[in-house]
């Protein structure tokens, strides 16, 4: 059964004066289709979209997936506390950059989603096609 979220009843992130504000489209997106469309990229490693209950992995080398998974999970994890440490409120976007590898990590809607990719890859249209 495809995910949809309906944009237009997703909060909207508290912005704050040093952060883009971010658009909120109008429109039904179907979050797998748009992730595997980013999936098919050049460079792109793979995603997890994460909901309460439930996780959906696309990774291009399932060896890795547990990697993949703990990192994500451990991104997140930190970042909440960070943000809570220093009263900055809810993150919509964190990337997270190392020697070889990317990872944007979003909050949408009630979905976490992490997208994986090679380091020379730009974030930025990936972030705006999800939001």
């Amino acid at each position: 059964m495809p995910i949809k979220k309906k944009v237009a009843q997703i909060e909207a992130p508290e912005h704050v004066d040093w952060a883009p504000k971010i658009e909120v489209k109008e429109q039904l997106t179907d979050l797998r289709a748009v992730l595997e469309k980013i999936q098919a990229k050049e460079g792109v490693i793979g995603y997890i979209l994460r909901a309460a209950t439930s996780a959906s992995v696309d990774i291009k080398d399932p060896s890795k997936i547990i990697d993949y998974a703990v990192l994500s999970a451990s991104t997140l994890e930190s970042a909440e506390g960070l943000l809570e440490a220093f009263g900055l409120g809810k993150f919509c976007s964190i990337v997270v950059e190392g020697r070889d590898l990317k990872v944007l990590l979003l909050t949408i809607g009630e979905y976490r989603v992490s997208v994986f990719m090679e380091k020379n890859v730009d974030h930025d249209p990936i972030r705006k096609e999800l939001l």
